[in-house]
């Protein structure tokens, strides 16, 4: 059988050409909307009309790509600690753009000296909760008093005497002040949550599932992309995030 003539041979190069020099410019382009992002005001970009829709869209896809396997479409997992993106309750900084920017880049917990590694939840069941510093034992009594505390704090204890008890522990012997405050309302400069809120980062908030994180502990992690992807991507997908918690028409919290 004959094989293909020299014009077909010719006009498939061609093509060939012509297909290598498109995908060339769109990577040209694409090089030039990551510069622009770079040299803006990260905070200013998602009410900038002419930059907002070109760092969503490639936000976007950089998200589905690097993120979207734990965090899904940004709603997250409870059962696995994944925070949901969409709440406005930020564990980790206020939310701006430069914050998430840098824990895209370097991560949580995730071996870079320049991502967030300022503390853990200990795990008080264990002979030794916390290695940064020592801290004492609980028995399952303790950790059940801890518990109906944090549940008085939002209104639902059973127990107004083992929440009284838990309180003091709170506030003296655990040491949980240090990190989520003596009123409980946290530190989003070490990532310690919210206590006094409904929001829950593992679990629904009920007695059992605060248990368990005061008995094992928490430490959740976050990938560094730092070497993963560039500057300007990692920009695009922290813009993205942040555009997921912010007010939309429409909604309740909007003003």
């Amino acid at each position: 059988m004959p094989g293909p003539s020299r014009a077909v041979l010719i006009c498939a190069a061609a093509a060939l050409l012509i297909g290598a020099a498109a995908v060339g410019v769109r990577a040209m382009w694409r090089s030039e909307d990551l510069d622009r992002l770079m040299r803006a005001d990260p905070e200013t970009i998602l009410s900038n009309r002419d930059l907002a829709p070109m760092a969503l869209k490639i936000g976007r896809n950089g998200f589905e790509h690097h993120c979207a396997s734990c965090h899904g479409t940004g709603k997250g997992d409870p059962q696995r600690g994944i925070p949901d993106l969409t709440d406005r309750d930020f564990l980790y900084g206020d939310g701006k753009v430069a914050e998430i920017e840098m824990i895209v880049l370097h991560g949580i917990r995730a071996g870079d000296s320049k991502g967030w590694d300022l503390a853990e939840m200990p795990a008080y069941a264990s002979l030794k909760p916390y290695a940064r510093e020592p801290l004492p034992s609980l028995q399952p009594a303790q950790i059940a008093d801890i518990t109906q505390f944090l549940m008085q704090v939002r209104g639902r204890a059973t127990d107004p005497v083992a929440a009284k008890r838990g309180k003091v522990m709170f506030k003296t012997s655990a040491g949980c002040w240090d990190c989520h405050g003596p009123d409980g309302a946290g530190d989003n400069a070490v990532g310690a949550p919210n206590l006094l809120d409904d929001i829950w980062l593992y679990g629904d908030g009920s007695p059992a599932n605060i248990g368990l994180s005061i008995a094992y502990g928490r430490a959740g992690r976050s990938p560094a992309f730092a070497h993963t992807i560039s500057a300007g991507e990692a920009r695009a997908i922290a813009i993205y995030v942040a555009s997921l918690a912010r007010p939309h028409p429409g909604d309740d919290h909007a003003q």
